[in-house]
């Protein structure tokens, strides 16, 4: 693997490196982690203000927000994928995450399991 090298202020680099020493990373590690997770919340479909609040520490709030738009995407899914269980252009077994074993393999990211 390639690496470059960057300009982080001074605190950021000793808060990665406190938090890198608890979960035995190295202090690259750790600021690769939370680039990773801090895209992968861009990416989640939060809002800039729900993403705001997190970074503020008011999860509670986010976390309302966030239950809210996941829910909405949900049922707005749901909507477009009962036409086509309706008209057998699919089953309900594929609609299913849990169906076809798909649950057994299932591992989390980065999991020992």
């Amino acid at each position: 693997m390639t690496s470059n090298s960057i300009r982080i202020s001074a605190e950021l680099f000793e808060q990665a490196q406190r938090q890198g020493e608890v979960l035995s990373r190295s202090t690259a590690q750790q600021v690769e982690h939370w680039s990773r997770l801090g895209a992968a919340l861009e990416q989640s479909g939060l809002s800039v203000g729900e993403l705001v609040e997190l970074l503020r520490g008011d999860d509670k709030a986010a976390r309302k927000g966030s239950e809210h738009t996941l829910w909405a995407a949900k049922r707005a899914q749901q909507a477009r994928d009962l036409p086509a269980i309706e008209t057998g252009r699919a089953s309900n077994e594929s609609m299913s995450w849990f169906s076809g074993g798909r649950a057994r393999r299932a591992k989390a990211v980065d999991s020992p399991l």
